[in-house]
């Protein structure tokens, strides 16, 4: 296996039903439709990793739904929490889908990490959290890593969306650079594509599969964009080429005068 190809979908918020919506747009359709498009970009065999918020409100019906979304199209997927997810509801109804902390892959292994907190949309890194990613480092002492996981730890350049980023983030990045080897961090929460450095570090969020958040905004706002999805390549030399594809053919046009989600 000289690449490893996987697609990053994020910030789905099923409800518990087709009919359920964000900002005007069904979700579940929306979801849908990034997945044929995956299908006819020829990433369709990609593993895929959910990076959170998979739920609007942590539904069992939302995760049924997903799960019953992903067998239909025969995905293979790893999943982690949002802020707006609960990880034993999700465990319980992602029937097919059990959770993993890590997912190796040739020379790559996938690290996730749950950056949720109970009742809170910021992101925190708990002590029980950094006590299982050292010791995943640590099992994948021989393996270039990508670490995903829900909220930003830098900050995107939306004054209200910097605000939830993880507060305890040195914490993280310190052991993140004692393993030496983890060339990439994924993200999701903020709604839109990012591609900067957190300190010596890659990071990269992506756009969610139903509304994007303006790009630079004080306050909340939704963006006209349409929904998307990130790919990666990752090479066995531990080089990443990734890129954001938006779905600019989309039917579905989002409430820009959505107050709130």
């Amino acid at each position: 296996m000289t690449v490893v190809r996987l697609t990053q979908i994020t910030d789905l918020h099923l409800g518990s039903d087709s009919d359920s919506m964000l900002g005007g747009v069904r979700t579940l359709e929306s979801f849908q439709c990034v997945l044929q498009a995956v299908e006819q970009q020829g990433r369709g065999t990609d593993l895929l990793l959910l990076t959170g918020d998979l739920a609007g409100d942590c539904e069992p019906e939302a995760y049924q739904l997903l799960n019953k979304t992903l067998v239909e199209h025969h995905k293979q997927a790893i999943w982690l929490p949002g802020n707006h997810d609960d990880f034993d509801v999700m465990a319980a109804n992602l029937v097919d889908y059990p959770p993993v902390q890590s997912h190796k892959m040739g020379s790559w292994a996938v690290l996730t990490l749950d950056s949720s907190q109970p009742n809170k949309p910021g992101g925190h890194i708990s002590d029980k959290q950094l006590a299982q990613v050292k010791q995943g480092l640590e099992s994948l002492a021989d393996k270039y890593v990508l670490l995903a996981m829900h909220h930003s730890p830098v900050n995107v350049g939306c004054a209200w969306l910097d605000q939830q980023q993880i507060d305890n983030q040195q914490q993280l990045y310190t052991l993140l650079q004692v393993h030496g080897k983890v060339k990439a961090v994924i993200t999701g929460h903020v709604h839109q594509q990012f591609d900067g450095v957190w300190g010596d570090l890659p990071l990269y969020s992506a756009p969610s599969s139903c509304v994007q958040f303006k790009q630079y905004s004080h306050d909340f706002a939704l963006s006209d964009q349409p929904p998307g999805y990130r790919w990666l390549d990752l090479h066995q030399d531990g080089t990443v080429d990734t890129g954001v594809e938006f779905l600019h053919e989309s039917t579905q046009i989002p409430d820009l005068d959505c107050a709130r989600y």
